[in-house]
């Protein structure tokens, strides 16, 4: 069988790809300054001359001269082509390739290079607006961004009109399919096409090879969300990137990187001359960021608000890079404020030491933990020390577990012997506790069944009757916000319009929502009909959106365990060693997901 390998599948090799992970699977490698050293597999030494940048994705023998980055690795260690290469890559790290069809495959080609000279001409075009307008150069000026900052990130201004950008592009020689799957320009109630982003700052977002990918959206208009963000497209998908990840790659020599919120946080860390921070792009923390983050530092800091919305993104966001073993610290600058407003008070030098004082995730939960107790009462302790004692539970390092045991007694005044006690006491019980806990599953699950809730079976239908329950209400939206983000849903649409109708919810007190949303065109009216014409049955609407929600985290759960499942079969077919870590961890994961679908481990 024959797959694509293009630009698309190669940029995801090497944003996905650890470099140090694989050679490691390899040949045993030792930290040297920002690279890793070791003995070369293709000659033999007695003096480690083998180098393997994180940063850079390469490596290079100072004795044999051999050198390349992860695909070359492969093919000379394992003796395989290029194509075979890319396809052992794809497999061992669950890349997906598309297979190959000719005129599907030139097409495609082609239109992504189209995609990608569209959002350069835009963003130039941006540019270039923004030099001629006052308003929006005076917003940058009152939030102290200079022109230097501006050229560096390339900030431009979408003017407030319906065609300025499509007109330009238009003469250019662009069509309109070029321009629609760019998400450059929206159709509009009449059925012309009109621009996407108006009156809005214009903020690039920019892969690693620096090619600009798409477009974060800062309205001048309060009467319309904050924040517009291009949708995904052919060569954009939010949760596979992070913005301000170029400069990242080349500039940043700390060692570290800082996680903040918006892009905001990310140019005026920048401009105080911190330039070791990434933004995820108007979505939730996803896995495939996290990977991305651990190619650059496994040293990483969480900084977001410090609002209800922030500290749900933070405790997301820990559990998300502790599946990538990455053990990030908490930033919690002082008076609650966000990075761009402190940096602004205070400067460089007292961010840097709020960096120096971040916790580790352990004391953040910690912290969490006992602001919930009063531990002056013997009824707060117990249920600190309970709760305290089932994050230990779960750490796997015992050396880890015993510090932690003995930094609580001491603390807190607890005995140790009680934690200790405690944790065995779970431990022994754990396996009995799993089973009662899926006969209670079971007996839920056999009881909703046998009630009226009646939930689609197909998945874009759930989805697009979630999004529908969303439109009805702000009280209905309140709780779907709540309990679910936009990286669950599977449907673009679906994802789009989540964050579009949230947007809308957020930012303004409008009550007649859908007829605000036509008006701003950027739900298409098609597909905004098919969401008012969903059958909604309020008396149970509650139970319905509970119901939706788990069912399409079943959906998830079954697409990761297939997903795990390949790869664990692909590591027990390869004719080499591989680490057996990796495999326990991959299983370790399996059948946490297996209880979770009461399925049989």
């Amino acid at each position: 069988m024959s797959y694509i390998v293009d630009d698309e599948v190669l940029e995801k090799i090497r944003s996905q790809v650890d470099i140090v992970d694989l050679i490691s699977d390899y040949i045993p490698l030792k930290k040297s300054g920002s690279n890793y050293m070791g003995l070369c597999p293709f000659h033999n030494e007695k003096t480690p001359s083998f180098s393997v940048s994180p940063t850079k994705g390469i490596f290079k023998c100072f004795g044999c001269g051999a050198g390349g980055d992860h695909i070359s690795f492969i093919m000379k260690k394992e003796n395989l082509s290029f194509r075979e290469a890319v396809k052992f890559l794809a497999d061992k790290y669950n890349i997906e390739l598309k297979e190959y069809d000719m005129h599907e495959s030139q097409h495609s080609k082609k239109l992504r290079e189209k995609l990608y000279e569209a959002n350069r001409d835009a963003a130039i075009f941006y540019m270039n607006c923004l030099t001629k307008s006052y308003m929006a150069l005076n917003y940058l000026k009152s939030r102290e961004i200079d022109r230097d900052t501006i050229l560096k990130f390339g900030i431009g201004y979408s003017p407030d009109g319906w065609t300025n950008l499509y007109s330009y592009l238009k003469s250019k020689g662009y069509d309109d399919e070029t321009l629609d799957k760019a998400n450059l320009i929206s159709k509009s109630k009449r059925g012309t096409y009109i621009d996407r982003f108006r009156n809005r700052i214009m903020f690039p977002i920019l892969d690693v090879s620096k090619r600009v990918i798409a477009f974060g959206g800062r309205s001048l208009d309060t009467s319309i969300p904050k924040y517009l963000n291009s949708s995904d497209t052919l060569i954009f998908n939010k949760g596979d990137n992070l913005y301000n990840v170029n400069k990242i790659r080349e500039e940043n020599k700390s060692g570290k990187i800082i996680l903040v919120e918006g892009y905001m946080d990310v140019i005026s860390l920048y401009k105080s001359g911190i330039n070791y921070t990434v933004a995820s792009l108007g979505t939730a923390f996803t896995e495939n960021q996290a990977k991305l983050i651990k190619k650059y530092s496994d040293e990483v800091y969480i900084c977001y608000d410090s609002d209800q919305a922030g500290i749900r993104a933070t405790d997301k966001a820990i559990d998300i890079l502790l599946s990538q073993n990455i053990k990030p610290k908490i930033i919690r600058l002082t008076e609650g404020m966000d990075p761009d407003d402190f940096v602004k008070k205070y400067g460089k030098l007292d961010f840097e030491l709020e960096v120096s004082k971040a916790i580790s995730y352990l004391d953040y939960k910690i912290s969490k933990v006992k602001s919930r107790w009063n531990l002056e009462s013997s009824e707060g302790v117990v249920g600190f020390t309970t709760e305290v004692s089932e994050i230990l539970i779960r750490l796997k390092n015992p050396i880890e577990r015993d510090v932690y045991i003995d930094k609580i007694s001491k603390q807190f005044g607890i005995k140790v012997e009680s934690i200790i006690s405690y944790i065995q006491l779970k431990n022994r019980d754990f396996k009995s506790k799993i089973k009662k806990e899926q006969f209670i599953k079971k007996k839920n699950l056999e009881k909703k069944e046998q009630s009226s809730l009646s939930v689609k079976k197909s998945r874009e239908q759930i989805e697009k009757q979630l999004i529908a329950l969303m439109l009805h209400d702000r009280n209905l939206f309140n709780l779907i916000d709540s309990s679910i983000e936009s990286y669950e849903f599977t449907g673009i649409k679906e994802r789009d319009a989540f964050e579009i109708i949230r947007n809308f919810y957020i930012d303004t007190d409008l009550e007649n929502i859908e007829k605000q949303i036509l008006d701003s065109c950027l739900i298409s009216r098609d597909y905004l009909s098919e969401l008012m014409s969903v059958n909604i049955d309020l008396k149970n609407s509650i139970d319905i959106i509970k119901e939706l929600i788990k069912t399409i985290r079943h959906y998830n759960l079954e697409d990761r365990r297939d997903k795990l499942l390949e790869k664990i079969k692909s590591l027990d077919n390869q004719n080499r060693k591989f680490d057996m870590q990796e495999l326990n961890s991959l299983i370790d994961e399996l059948n946490e997901i297996n209880l979770k679908l009461n399925l049989p481990s």
